[in-house]
């Protein structure tokens, strides 16, 4: 099935008081949030099971072929206080399917219950226990959208910074990266349908609690992009969080480190890669970001994490 893009702005824009609205819970905007990113829907023969790695509960995801070459690490978006593990089975399937590995979706503890660093700490212990298991980091790609996205990042940091081997790249969509701007009530308005810069100003201090906004581990754009795995970023052209991952590929530059793939698509908004299912654009971004994983993967006696 296909929907036009304008129909899925326009429902989305339709759905943003909701999103704004202080009178509605964070319980609330967490089903919200299920039923928005359990529209994507996952190909057919999918298999999915619950586990749990360093105390952490995982939704694995594997193939319907049960043929894999690595394995791909998603950590969901939702400004770090929605979104789950289970919510983006779908789109998690469809970039692993594109990417031919097997993967994994950690469910790490959110905002406001946990702030920074809890979330963070978890992904170290989920990465560091799947070493421990027998993962080739050579196969290994982690990956996120916005939250997931920055986390993505700041998990690479920590892991180089703590000499733990790095993942082969990372992939990021529509990073959100930079929470101190957000603190600072500082990022411009696009024409997003559904984010506005009210919502991450919101979001931001929630999760940061009485840390540094601009610690690189909150906002990884001001940490050291020397030694980090190629990153693979995508972007839209409305989505208010888009300045992010200019900054990362300016730090990038400036490191002097590898160059960063970076693709804006645009009049599109912040993660519409949610609707695989229904948009041609988000399908033909979800296959070119898994192809470009793939192809950063030395797939060679591949060692599968979970099984």
């Amino acid at each position: 099935m296909k929907i036009n893009k304008r129909v899925i702005r326009t429902g989305l824009r339709a759905s943003r008081p909701l999103f704004a609205s202080h009178r509605i819970s964070v319980k609330g905007k967490r089903a919200m949030v299920e039923l928005l990113t359990g529209a994507a829907r996952p190909p057919k023969g999918t298999r999915f099971d619950r586990i749990t790695i360093a105390g952490v509960p995982v939704e694995r995801v594997q193939l319907p072929t049960g043929e894999a070459n690595g394995t791909l690490i998603y950590l969901h978006g939702g400004g770090y206080a929605l979104g789950s593990a289970k919510g983006y089975r779908g789109l998690v399937a469809h970039l692993a399917s594109a990417a031919g590995m097997t993967a994994i979706i950690p469910d790490y503890s959110r905002a406001p219950e946990a702030r920074y660093p809890v979330a963070l700490e978890e992904m170290v212990a989920v990465y560091t226990r799947l070493l421990e298991e027998g993962l080739d980091p050579e196969t290994t790609v982690i990956a996120g959208d916005s939250a997931g996205g920055g986390l993505t990042l700041a998990l690479a940091m920590a892991l180089r910074d703590r000499g733990i081997t790095a993942p082969a790249a990372l992939g990021l969509i529509c990073p959100w990266a930079n929470l101190a701007i957000d603190v600072d009530r500082l990022r411009p308005k696009l024409r997003d349908p559904l984010i506005l810069p009210s919502m991450t100003a919101e979001w931001a201090p929630e999760y940061a609690g009485g840390a540094d906004p601009m610690s690189p581990g909150i906002s990884p754009v001001y940490g050291d992009m020397n030694g980090l795995p190629p990153i693979v970023v995508q972007t839209a052209g409305d989505d208010p969080i888009r300045c992010d991952a200019l900054d990362i590929a300016r730090a990038v530059a400036a490191a002097g480190a590898p160059a960063v793939d970076h693709r804006v698509f645009e009049n599109l908004w912040h993660v519409f890669h949610l609707q695989v299912s229904v948009l041609a654009e988000a399908r033909e971004a979800v296959a070119d970001l898994g192809t470009k994983l793939h192809n950063h993967v030395h797939t060679n006696n591949a060692k599968v994490a979970v099984k």
